[in-house]
């Protein structure tokens, strides 16, 4: 890639000397003779580095350097000069300047000065990089279940091992998210992981998506396009909803997990990979493949290891903490006052079956939040759909020792006190009446458990 370099000396003749001294096919360079000049350049031009004389007529160099400084901080300075002053250079880089060089100008000398300072610039560069994907990709797995905790310890193990993860998991439960914190624990975590969704594509453009083609290789292929496989060499693909995809394109997906090379659609030439895997799917593949819709042996290329993902309404203990996280997550994004959930709600979410799981839940709190007004989400902040939801829970179905009484008339407050009386039996009686294990499982002070047991009148 073209590099540029913006010259800023009031003496005309002598930037155009430098000019042409270190101008390249490789290095554009630019000349101005002032700060108004300089500041134009740097509004319109992509510049690299800018080298700027101390004595700029009737303005100083020094202050320039500052102003360059505090609007253009990622461009390196290398100061001129014709009047040999340690003083002036010492102040120069104290403000900010990557170096100095004196007059007459060595070609030698100047441009190992604006290599190491394009150097420098391309490090810094990486490191951001680096740093907002570790940023983007820290693990945020929720949670306080035992199951899940114990998933974890199995990631950990098994992130080294370089085998294939399969994911299990209904929709919503977090298998990308899982995915990422697989990543971010392997030794590949320094390549982003790609991500493809199988069911998102028709069938031809989900063979080209994962294995791309050479130019001409259909009406409209302008250029070579390398596919995800390709792209995601020496680090992690994850291939989600794997279930999807069609039995064609299972066989290109296997030949690369079994040989770690590929052809791009109409290629010639063999391309080698090293991409682990890591898929996921909310269905069954044994059935699938007792339907004939799925390769058994690629099945049993992609489930060396498999994690099942449990779904919400196994995870009760993780909503208060979930909640809170989502709440937090959403002030921090708008700018808003974060909102608390009355224990009215919390016990509401605890009860609900939560068919779209951690996705579903996420939803409902956003939406209270923003409706929301004085910052303390109660029943009626919920969203209409999910208390429609539970109301229809009723019809004398049962969950564990959950009784729901039919009564077509309920709203979501009235189910509330039925089933929070039941809930909080119900765990009275797991823990022996340990009043204080209870506030601690329902996520309420023993306060608040007092006064809802003399509300519904347990003894």
């Amino acid at each position: 890639m073209n590099k540029s370099v913006l010259i800023i000396d009031d003496n005309e003749q002598f930037g155009l000397s430098l000019a042409q001294m270190i101008r390249s096919d490789e290095l554009h360079v630019h000349i101005s003779r002032n700060s108004s000049g300089a500041f134009s350049r740097l509004k319109n031009e992509q510049i690299d580095v800018i080298i700027l004389d101390i004595r700029l007529g009737d303005e100083s160099g020094i202050e320039l350097l500052i102003k360059l400084t505090e609007q253009y901080p990622g461009i390196p300075v290398i100061m001129l000069t014709g009047f040999a002053s340690i003083e002036s250079a010492v102040q120069s880089i104290k403000l900010g300047a990557y170096d100095y060089i004196q007059k007459p100008v060595q070609y030698e000398k100047l441009m190992t000065l604006i290599n190491n300072a394009f150097t420098m610039v391309s490090l810094k560069k990486e490191n951001r990089e680096l740093h907002d994907r570790l940023k983007d990709l820290s693990p945020r797995i929720q949670s306080c279940d035992p199951v899940v905790a114990e998933l974890k310890r199995t990631i950990d193990k098994l992130t080294e091992a370089n085998l294939p993860i399969l994911l299990y998991g209904e929709n919503g439960t977090g298998k990308e998210l899982f995915a990422d914190y697989i990543h971010f624990q392997s030794s590949r975590r320094a390549k982003k992981i790609l991500k493809i969704n199988c069911a998102a594509f028709p069938d031809s453009l989900l063979d080209n998506e994962l294995f791309g083609h050479e130019k001409g290789a259909f009406t409209g292929a302008s250029s070579v396009y390398k596919g995800v496989f390709e792209r995601a060499d020496k680090g992690i693909l994850f291939l989600d909803e794997i279930g999807d995809m069609p039995l064609e394109v299972q066989a290109k997906v296997l030949r690369v997990l079994q040989n770690k090379e590929l052809f791009r659609l109409g290629g010639k030439e063999l391309i080698r990979v090293d991409v682990r895997i890591i898929s996921a799917t909310n269905k069954m593949l044994e059935d699938l493949i007792s339907r004939g819709l799925f390769r058994k042996d690629l099945y049993y290329r992609l489930n060396t290891a498999t994690i099942s993902i449990p779904p919400l309404r196994e995870r009760v203990l993780d909503i208060p903490l979930l909640a809170d996280y989502f709440l937090e997550e959403y002030a921090s994004e708008n700018g808003t006052v974060l909102s608390r959930i009355s224990d009215d709600v919390l016990t509401l979410l605890k009860d609900y079956s939560w068919p779209g799981n951690i996705r579903e839940l996420k939803n409902v709190l956003n939406y209270a939040a923003a409706v929301s007004k004085n910052g303390h989400i109660e029943i009626k902040d919920l969203p209409r759909q999910f208390q429609n939801n539970m109301r229809g829970c009723s019809g004398g179905e049962k969950d564990g020792s959950r009784t729901i009484s039919s009564d077509g008339n309920k709203n979501a407050r009235d189910y509330l006190g039925d089933s929070e009386r039941s809930i909080i039996l119900q765990e009275l009686k797991k823990t022996n009446f340990n009043k204080k294990k209870v506030a601690e499982i329902l996520g309420i002070s023993r306060t608040t458990l007092y006064s809802k047991m003399s509300k519904y009148g347990i003894k």
